[in-house]
């Protein structure tokens, strides 16, 4: 990225707007993460959600009324959770979306905001695609940093490294699509850290191909890659 860029967001009926504004070297520092927690479950009403993270003096947010009678602190709500004073959860007063999660269990927390990624516009969503803090849609590109994808699921959340194995048992097998799943793991040459990952992929059939309209990882056959010669995997 050769200059700043901004990310550009806002809830379903536009009364809460924000802009991230995204340095050259933002993709050092901006992470993306899935939560799992139970009170991030009943925040968003879904199994997984996912944040991105970035430092709180990127975040820039505003409010617009559509009538006179409705005041800042009713558009921009803040919720904070009796057994969690530390934590604030932002959404809109109006159509319900969820914004951004922000807590001071550390000093070093409280310098970051999570921004729900689904509130992203979708340009943005292609500009964070494009500096690879999103991975790519595909993980068998010659180019692909796959290390950059576990780190997007390896984040300092033990929830999520625990997953919701019910979610996963109940559309597997369904309609949804077929689940695969990869893990490995590699340990330091003074064997003091060991890093694991596990990788879930959903595809629509059993062929691993998308179908129509489908949902899947689109995988491509050997000989659809090289004319059936054989083809050195990386």
């Amino acid at each position: 990225m050769a200059s700043d860029q901004s990310l550009q967001g806002e809830c379903s009926c536009g009364r809460n707007q924000y802009v991230i504004v995204f340095p050259k070297n933002g993709s050092s520092i901006a992470k993306v993460f899935f939560e799992s927690s139970s009170d991030s479950r009943r925040a968003h009403s879904s199994p997984y959600t996912a944040f991105l993270r970035v430092p709180l003096p990127w975040f820039q947010s505003t409010t617009y009324a559509f009538y006179p009678n409705e005041a800042h602190a009713d558009i921009r709500r803040v919720f904070t959770p009796w057994h969690a004073p530390q934590t604030k959860r932002h959404f809109c007063g109006f159509c319900g979306t969820p914004l951004t999660a922000w807590n001071e269990k550390s000093s070093e927390e409280a310098e970051m905001v999570s921004v729900n990624l689904a509130s992203l516009r979708s340009d943005s969503i292609d500009i964070l695609a494009d500096t690879g803090v999103l991975p790519s849609a595909s993980l068998e590109g010659e180019n692909q940093d796959s290390s950059r994808f576990e780190s997007m699921i390896l984040q300092d959340h033990a929830t999520q490294r625990k997953g919701q194995p019910w979610f996963e048992e109940m559309i597997e097998g369904s309609e949804l699509g077929r689940m695969t799943r990869r893990r490995g793991g590699e340990t330091s040459l003074d064997g003091k850290t060991r890093v694991e990952w596990e990788i879930v992929e959903f595809t629509s059939d059993e062929g691993g191909e998308s179908g129509e309209g489908g949902i899947g990882t689109a995988k491509r056959k050997h000989d659809e890659l090289a004319g059936g010669e054989d083809v050195a995997m990386r």
